[in-house]
């Protein structure tokens, strides 16, 4: 990272004001903040450890993570932190010590709790974490949706899961245009349920306004977005990079995780076992009223809208290692569902 953003960020008396807006310091006075490398690569953003030293014994932070997003990049996750997560009291997302805009370069910042020496990431992408790492996942991504569920606190909070599917007039001519690309190497019945999709698809997006379990999400759930604890009895998953949240509803994010990004054999045997696991997790935090059969329907119908999602990524000239794989696992989730028996 830059060494003039870091002298900016880490100087101790911004820090000691930041964090002070967010713990009693009981007048302790922050004597300097020290970078460390860690081993946590950024994919659209610049990580690095922070030492922080007090001119006294508090109960303050002394190892933290300073995440400073790439330009373009990172804006939502600052207002999530400073206006969403402390209105949720949830453990799921990470302890958020300070965070603003580094004005020279436009850049987000954000100084987070340190998960290096407490978690681990589940696997190593692209390989899924086994069934048990994996049950554990969706049980904390349960009590995330379980906190926000059904609130109407939220409604004008930022955007919607359903603004975004109408805001799609892109979608047809990207998609002419990425099967185009594909040639031959894209077998007609793929093709065929992209045409029915695209010819249901304003319909599909007002069913999806009534979808049941309407929540905060966080629109980027993969698992390798993950941190697991070292000591499941003390500790609790950790969910970060919260670049995409939005209102919308919790089977997006789970469709996301398993369909777009587990290939047909893996999600065949967790698929079904992980969504009992997530509907005994949301009934366990509180939520009443949802069925595991409603579940079901909701999870499929989400599934078909992530069609979507492999073509945006295109449209967005995101790599073809990108939405190739995303392309055919959400087809082969659409088949295996029978997703398309929800189109008109």
């Amino acid at each position: 990272m830059d060494s003039l953003i870091l002298e900016r960020l880490l100087a101790p008396a911004t820090l000691t004001a930041q964090i002070a807006s967010r713990l009693d310091l009981e007048g302790a006075v922050l004597l300097s903040a020290t970078s460390r490398n860690i081993d946590a690569p950024g994919y659209l953003s610049d990580l690095v450890g922070v030492t922080l030293t007090w001119n006294g014994h508090i109960g303050a932070p002394t190892r933290t993570v300073l995440k400073v997003s790439h330009v373009g990049y990172g804006q939502p996750e600052l207002p999530f932190y400073e206006n969403i997560s402390s209105r949720l009291n949830c453990q799921v997302i990470p302890k958020f010590y300070g965070g603003g805009v580094d004005e020279p370069t436009g850049r987000t910042w954000l100084l987070m709790e340190d998960l290096s020496g407490s978690h681990e990431r589940p696997s190593d992408p692209p390989l899924p974490p086994t069934f048990a790492r994996s049950a554990n996942i969706v049980e904390a991504l349960a009590q995330f949706h379980a906190a926000g569920w059904g609130k109407d606190e939220w409604h004008d909070i930022g955007p919607t899961l359903w603004e975004r599917l109408r805001s799609s007039d892109w979608l047809s001519a990207a998609c002419d245009r990425l099967f185009s690309k594909a040639g031959d190497a894209l077998d007609d019945s793929t093709r065929d349920a992209y045409a029915r999709f695209l010819l249901d698809f304003p319909a599909l997006v007002e069913r999806a306004d009534l979808l049941q379990g309407k929540t905060l999400i966080h629109g980027d759930a993969h698992v390798w977005n993950w941190m697991l604890p070292c000591d499941v009895a003390t500790d609790t998953p950790k969910l970060i990079d919260w670049d995409g949240w939005h209102l919308g509803a919790g089977v997006w994010d789970l469709a996301y995780m398993m369909a777009a990004q587990w290939d047909r054999g893996v999600r065949q045997r967790f698929e079904m076992p992980l969504l009992d696991r997530y509907h005994a997790a949301l009934t366990a935090s509180g939520v009443t009223g949802y069925s595991r059969e409603a579940l079901q329907e909701d999870y499929r119908l989400a599934v078909l809208l992530h069609m979507r999602t492999p073509i945006a990524r295109f449209a967005k000239s995101m790599s073809a290692y990108v939405w190739w794989p995303q392309l055919m696992r959400v087809q082969h989730a659409v088949e295996d569902l029978r997703c398309l028996d929800l189109l008109a």
